[in-house]
């Protein structure tokens, strides 16, 4: 079986599981770098759970990183105040903590006040990953904040990013700033239904 058929082999599957029993709660995207895609044995892939009602707003792969990012119907990549952005970074081993550590850093210096909280880590399945929320109140250049969880997957040789952002008004301290611990909570669970598999290893169901 060739990678191409594998993969609309998979696609198939996947789509008569989130047309039945994920109908009504969202359905599932398949993100992986060139070379997977192009391999005949297949390889490392990143099953994405996508909300119901919500689009690809922006894909693009360029010098060994993807992004897909998708929000809400009534929201574009102009106004959107919800966004979810899954990004690979290929060829880069490290850890979910020193990748975020990096993280950290650049929103330190690009934003006027920036908090950090780790929620989650450890190892899922075979992987390292960890879970953090970062709060930045005013983005440098720009008229609004951002609350991001993220949740940071190393895989074999590529890290997965997934980022559950909201846009807000400008803010100086968390308290400041409503985001019910329920919500974090949701997204979190939300977020963990994306699922890091090897076709090689028939990890992928």
């Amino acid at each position: 079986m060739t990678s191409l058929q594998r993969l609309t082999w998979l696609l198939f599957l996947i789509g008569l599981f989130s047309h039945s029993a994920m109908a009504q709660t969202g359905e599932f995207r398949i993100l992986a770098t060139p070379d997977v895609l192009n391999s005949e044995e297949g390889g490392e892939i990143l099953k994405i759970y996508i909300p119901p009602g919500w689009h690809t707003v922006h894909k693009e792969w360029l010098d060994g990183r993807g992004v897909k990012e998708v929000v809400p119907a009534d929201q574009t990549i102009i106004n959107w105040r919800e966004m979810l952005a899954i990004q690979l970074i290929d060829n880069l081993r490290m850890s979910p903590e020193d990748y975020l550590a990096q993280l950290r850093e650049a929103l330190q210096s690009s934003c006027d006040f920036s908090h950090f909280r780790i929620l989650s880590g450890g190892r899922s399945s075979a992987h390292a990953e960890t879970t953090q929320i970062s709060w930045c109140g005013q983005v440098a250049g720009a008229k609004w904040g951002e609350i991001v969880l993220s949740r940071i997957i190393s895989g074999e040789n590529t890290v997965y990013s997934l980022n559950k952002s909201w846009r807000t008004i400008p803010f100086r301290s968390v308290e400041s700033i409503a985001l019910p611990e329920e919500e974090i909570q949701y997204w979190s669970t939300l977020l963990k239904y994306s699922e890091l598999c090897d076709m090689r290893k028939e990890e992928c169901r």
